[in-house]
């Protein structure tokens, strides 16, 4: 009898443990060329809860459904307003690219946006992630660029503004 309640107990440990156990916000976005190689292509991947609720917020909406195509192309817009990379030299940001919005598209429990640029990267590079962090305040957004055979990343939380990368 006392092995079943010693059970009982460790099973409702268990529960309690894997509902306290908080997925934190966070996207990841990949640079890399086309497959074609005509284009650089801008791949985000954000959770389509978190970009539900911090899109609505954003807008002043009480909610959106991005199984809607005007809610992702909402979103889409709402991504394209904040995300940039421009090129860097001499410790100073210069142009932003011209970074080509392409759409939305779900993919299981996450959203998909998808830029592109056509012409290759700088050598050295700025990015700048504000994807859902002007809603929510513990957002993490990792971006990975791939050149040839390199994956080199940056992290963006809190306060960080521009990033910096050098490719070759």
């Amino acid at each position: 009898m006392r092995a079943n309640a010693v059970i009982v107990a460790t099973a409702a440990l268990c529960v309690a443990a894997l509902s306290l156990a908080h997925r934190m916000p966070g996207s990841i976005s990949t640079v890399k060329r086309s497959a074609s190689g005509d284009t650089i292509e801008i791949i985000h991947r954000l959770h389509t809860h978190d970009a539900e609720l911090g899109v609505a917020a954003s807008l002043g909406k009480r909610n959106i459904s991005l199984e809607t195509l005007v809610d992702r192309a909402q979103l889409a817009l709402y991504v394209e307003k904040r995300f940039h990379i421009a090129e860097y030299s001499d410790g100073k940001i210069g142009k932003k690219l011209a970074l080509e919005l392409i759409g939305a598209e779900m993919d299981g429990e996450f959203v998909l946006v998808y830029q592109e640029f056509t012409g290759d990267l700088p050598a050295e590079l700025a990015i700048r992630d504000d994807i859902l962090r002007d809603v929510f305040p513990g957002q993490v957004n990792h971006v990975n660029v791939a050149t040839g055979g390199e994956v080199r990343s940056v992290t963006f939380s809190g306060a960080d503004e521009w990033q910096t990368l050098t490719l070759d």
